[in-house]
């Protein structure tokens, strides 16, 4: 179970879902945090590396978007949340 947290402001929780994929027999996570003033997002999918390991990819919308990833999804959206953080900061 994930833990509950208000993004930063100027930021909103679009999505967080968890299917299930009866070929793979496991479920897969997606979560979407949208910019309310823009179209900037960061997403958090589920991925699986060269050593056959989920992880989750941190990415945010945009050029060089790769973030992080990290093999909990509670590590993922705290990449996410410094970034969505940052850039509250910088404007």
């Amino acid at each position: 179970m994930t833990s509950e947290r208000t993004p930063p402001t100027g930021w909103v929780l679009e999505t967080e879902r968890t299917t299930h994929d009866e070929l793979m027999g496991r479920d897969y996570t997606t979560v979407l945090y949208r910019q309310e003033d823009t179209r900037s997002a960061v997403y958090i999918n589920e991925v699986i590396d060269g050593d056959n390991v989920w992880e989750y990819i941190v990415h945010r919308s945009g050029r060089n978007g790769d973030l992080g990833t990290t093999t909990d999804l509670e590590a993922a959206k705290e990449i996410a949340f410094a970034f969505m953080s940052d850039s509250v900061a910088s404007v």
